[in-house]
């Protein structure tokens, strides 16, 4: 079956469930490793299962023919890719920009026995599914994450942590974020994953992803580069400062503690492929803000929150004209960015890097369709929202 079943990363990873061919016409695509792997089999069992896997592959527009070998995993050179086999039931995944790891399964009767083996309590109330269906997604989330690792000795409990989820009963299908924290010496940092799933008929569906970090870019003054845990301590500054979050929405955090869980968590790189990036001052090497991009359902959001020290030294408006520059590079084709009437500074900024003002409306009528807090409806009332655009195509 070629539907894709997951919410994201339709354009980025091909997936085939179940394809209908397991015949032996799939052979003379067989890359010279697969010959040989295929007439090392012994079993009927085993070589129509190979055949299917094989069949799955093909139909997720892999090239058998590239297929080698990593000891006993089949790899393709400059792509990535990942099988799966249940009690009737295959599927396959190929991605050239992705890594990746998927996972297919049938009800497992001996999972709540076993739970304790591979799950926390904590993991479990992340989850808003019905208890045995949260397991085995639980189950095939962190087969799926041990798949895209690649190189053993991964406890399902210690090594692999869901660190958030969410779920659709109406379409059957969820998505969320995941850890693998061990290393090796071709690993040798902790990698965040998107982790989704689906039902697919009676089939648990779940594949893991991780995409490699945006490569660190530069403003004349700056660095621009992802979040990482040790920037905690400056988005707990930026937060608590009301100045800088007057005009945003955003509370205060009450810990450093809570920074960390929302970078942990964070879930733009992986899914969109860009997000909001750190700016780090190249004359200090301290972060002083952030500046960066946010996949909204009204458009890609240019935004940027800096700390008050930096305010007026022409940061902002700086670190703005590399992140369009990074915008063009993705080949996104065009940028919103949104300020209040009141917040001059923030749409000056969007004006000198070359942002449209193509509308203006009052803060009121915008708030209807969003969960504006209480405390900002009150102290924003009357304002106008100031809407930009800029085309990039």
């Amino acid at each position: 079956m070629l539907i894709y079943p997951f919410k994201y990363l339709k354009e980025s990873v091909q997936v085939s469930i179940n394809p209908s061919s397991r015949g032996e016409a799939i052979i003379n695509q067989f890359s010279v490793a697969d010959n040989h792997r295929y007439a090392e089999l012994k079993s009927e069992t085993q070589k129509q299962e190979f055949l299917w896997s094989r069949a799955a592959l093909n139909a997720a527009e892999a090239d058998l023919k590239n297929i080698k070998y990593q000891g006993k995993k089949p790899t393709i050179e400059n792509a990535h890719i990942s099988l799966s086999h249940c009690k009737e039931g295959v599927a396959a995944a190929f991605s050239e920009q992705l890594e990746v790891g998927i996972d297919i399964e049938t009800k497992r009767e001996n999972l709540v026995r076993i739970a304790q083996k591979f799950t926390t309590e904590d993991e479990i109330a992340r989850f808003d599914s019905e208890p045995h269906t949260t397991l085995q997604f639980i189950w095939g989330i962190k087969e799926s994450l041990f798949k895209l690792y690649g190189y053993g000795s991964v406890d399902f409990k210690t090594h692999l942590e869901i660190t958030s989820f969410e779920w659709d009963p109406n379409i059957k299908q969820g998505w969320g974020i995941a850890w693998i924290s061990q290393t090796c010496k071709e690993r040798t940092q902790p990698i965040q994953c998107l982790v989704q799933t689906a039902m697919v008929g009676e089939h648990y569906l779940c594949m893991a992803t991780h995409r490699i970090p945006t490569i660190p870019f530069e403003s004349a003054r700056t660095v621009l580069r992802e979040w990482t845990p040790n920037d905690a301590p400056l988005l707990y500054e930026l937060n608590m400062n009301p100045q800088v979050v007057r005009y945003t929405g955003d509370a205060g955090f009450t810990s450093t503690q809570c920074a960390l869980n929302l970078i942990r968590n964070y879930p733009n790189y992986q899914r969109d492929g860009y997000g909001r990036w750190m700016v780090i001052d190249k004359s200090t090497g301290n972060p002083i803000g952030w500046c960066g991009l946010k996949n909204n359902q009204w458009g890609t959001d240019l935004d940027f929150r800096f700390l008050k020290a930096e305010w007026g030294k022409g940061i902002a408006t700086e670190c703005a004209e590399a992140t369009i520059e990074k915008a063009k590079s993705l080949k996104l084709s065009s940028l919103i960015g949104r300020a209040l009437s009141e917040n001059i500074g923030s749409w000056k900024v969007l004006e000198k890097v070359g942002m449209h003002r193509y509308k203006s409306v009052g803060f009121e009528e915008f708030a209807e369709e969003f969960n504006i807090a209480e405390k900002d409806l009150d102290s924003w009332k009357g304002l106008m929202l100031h809407i930009y655009k800029l085309e990039l195509t």
